[in-house]
């Protein structure tokens, strides 16, 4: 009986115990920021809709320098080879295109997802959770108090928890869900062993995961899946390679360096049109 109250006793304290030793949100988000790696990275993935009778598989190219500057090539592959193709590049808070034959730019799309995977700042990447309300303003800067004698007072901090997902320990940003919400709050989930995003859902109610995190060149660790939804739709992304580039690849993300016309023929008879069109529009 006596090892049965002890037991239980540690049981009824550990959640109060693990918070008490949450890393402060400076140190999480520089950790993760570290992970993205250094330089300029060709990311080649597949990406899967499935609708209905039809699932379309589209192949993605990357050309990433940092979560602000990116150069993206679409292209349809099976059912759609030869018949799809699109191109953006991603700089100073643009998107940059070419329609008809014509260069075309844009703020870029709010819920751009890609950036997340790609934070070499994680004062950058502090300030985006801020606006997104996952984190308040001024939580990257917050200071621990020292006392007299170098101790170190703790002060939790209200927004970041620890939480499971993906079978693994997070770290949780924002606000937990009421169970009388429709609508989930947005949040971030960070691995706490990797320091790795695992999930992020965005106020729009868009949400992505990540799983199967492998290292790569420089430093870079990248999920070789990912799994987007939002609404009814899913898309899954399978990473085909990743490899870092050449400083020299600066020079394409130039908007002068954009070559593909967009080309959206095949789409029209197929039931995950809608859903692909969507996804190029808002997540991409």
């Amino acid at each position: 009986m006596k090892k049965f109250l002890v037991a239980t006793f540690v049981g009824v304290l550990s959640p109060v115990l693990a918070s008490a030793f949450i890393l402060p949100t400076k140190t999480i988000l520089q950790k993760t920021s570290d992970n993205a790696g250094s330089g300029i990275y060709a990311i080649e993935q597949e990406v899967q809709f499935a609708n209905g009778d039809d699932t379309i598989h589209l192949r993605e190219t990357w050309l990433i320098d940092n979560d602000r500057t990116m150069r993206l090539t679409v292209t349809g592959t099976k059912e759609l080879q030869g018949n799809f193709r699109m191109q953006f590049l991603y700089a100073g808070g643009q998107r940059w295109t070419i329609v008809n034959g014509s260069k075309k730019n844009e703020k870029t799309p709010e819920d751009f997802l890609e950036k997340y995977l790609n934070f070499r700042s994680s004062e950058n990447f502090a300030a985006t959770l801020a606006n997104l309300k996952i984190i308040p303003h001024g939580a990257y800067s917050k200071r621990m108090t020292v006392k007299k004698g170098d101790d170190v007072k703790y002060e939790p901090e209200g927004w970041v928890r620890y939480s499971r997902t993906g079978g693994v320990v997070n770290y949780a940003f924002g606000q937990p869900t009421p169970e009388d919400d429709k609508n989930s709050n947005p949040g971030l989930w960070i691995e706490q062993d990797q320091f790795v995003i695992r999930k992020i859902r965005l106020p729009s109610q868009v949400e992505m995961t990540a799983d199967n995190y492998n290292q790569f060149a420089k430093g870079l660790y990248y999920p070789r899946t990912r799994t987007i939804r939002w609404g009814n739709n899913t898309a899954t992304i399978r990473l085909i390679s990743a490899s870092a580039r050449p400083a020299t690849a600066v020079s394409q993300f130039q908007p002068n360096s954009l070559d593909i016309n967009t080309k959206l023929d095949g789409l029209e008879k197929l039931s995950a049109k809608d859903a692909v069109m969507e996804f190029y529009s808002r997540f991409r």
